[in-house]
């Protein structure tokens, strides 16, 4: 293909993609920061102590307040005075899942979140960045735009293969056209890795999405975590395993008898490079020894631990 064709493709490209492409980019950006703003523009702030309840009582006071059903995951809240949230399936509704929000300083519940999370700014961000409002078919055009963005970055690098030649070149001094051309090749060619980590991260986990909203749905079975096991006591475990391990998130046993209970966390003062969720342990839901772990180290080193607790 001669390279004035390249050109018009990556134009065509561009030209089509770039509205949705800058909505996807604007609210990414935003996502990364979403928490704190949203902390900052509507604070939900919660008195009544310094010091969290342990995760047994809170268990205990949540299924008083919603008996009817069965808790799927537990979010614990990493800002200080602001709400744990709970998934949970009712059984009257089993195909429909809420999401409480808990006070884990009194064990109170306070409200709970829309099914499409947009009753908050995060959760707003959320839903324009994953599926732009549009459900199941959402999914599907942004992952196409992400196949469009990494065409871009593909015809892009086609185009200015001899980058090295003016990669740092910026004429002030000429036209407004010239100058943004240079600009438009300067920050294309300076970020390409992080053109193509996007492109093709976003473009899969939209697509893989897709797939997994067209599976029938999931069958919920009730009653496989009972009040008498401690939780904390698997924690501590977990912390036994996992030096500093600071608990981000627990998912609990809801489809079947095999299924573990799973702790997610990181370790303290870990580096930027570790996700919050990156380092687990995973317990038999029947017998409570220890499945599986995984704790992410230094240097992003994976050190995997077979053995059982007794």
């Amino acid at each position: 293909m001669k390279a004035k064709h390249w050109y018009k493709l990556h134009l065509v490209l561009g030209l089509f993609g770039s509205i949705f492409l800058l909505i996807l980019g604007i609210s990414g950006s935003l996502l990364v920061y979403g928490k704190e703003i949203q902390s900052l523009l509507t604070p939900m702030e919660i008195t009544g102590g310094d010091r969290r309840l342990g995760f047994d009582e809170l268990y205990h006071q949540f299924q008083k307040q919603v008996p009817d059903g069965s808790i799927a995951g537990w979010l614990v809240s990493d800002l200080k005075n602001q709400p744990d949230q709970v998934w949970y399936h009712d059984k009257k509704n089993p195909s429909q899942e809420f999401v409480y929000l808990l006070d884990p300083y009194q064990g109170h519940l306070i409200g709970s979140l829309k099914d499409d999370r947009s009753d908050s700014l995060y959760g707003f961000l959320l839903v324009l960045h994953y599926s732009l409002f549009m459900g199941g078919v959402g999914y599907f055009i942004t992952g196409c735009f992400a196949i469009i963005y990494l065409l871009l970055v593909f015809t892009g690098i086609k185009l200015y293969k001899r980058f090295w030649k003016s990669l740092f070149r910026l004429r002030f001094k000429e036209s407004f056209q010239i100058l943004f051309s240079d600009l438009h090749k300067f920050v294309g060619i300076n970020a390409v890795w992080f053109h193509l980590i996007l492109s093709i991260t976003g473009g899969w986990w939209s697509i893989r999405d897709t797939l997994i909203r067209n599976h029938p749905e999931e069958n919920i079975v009730h009653g496989l975590w009972s009040e008498t096991k401690s939780i904390e006591s698997l924690l501590e475990k977990s912390e036994s395993q996992i030096p500093g391990f600071q608990l981000g998130y627990i998912s609990f046993p809801h489809h079947s008898k095999e299924e573990t209970i799973g702790f997610y966390g990181n370790r303290f003062q870990s580096s930027g490079w570790e996700s919050r969720y990156g380092s687990y342990v995973l317990f038999s839901s029947n017998s409570e020894k220890k499945r599986y772990c995984k704790a992410v180290l230094q240097h992003l080193q994976i050190v995997q631990n077979y053995m059982e607790l007794t």
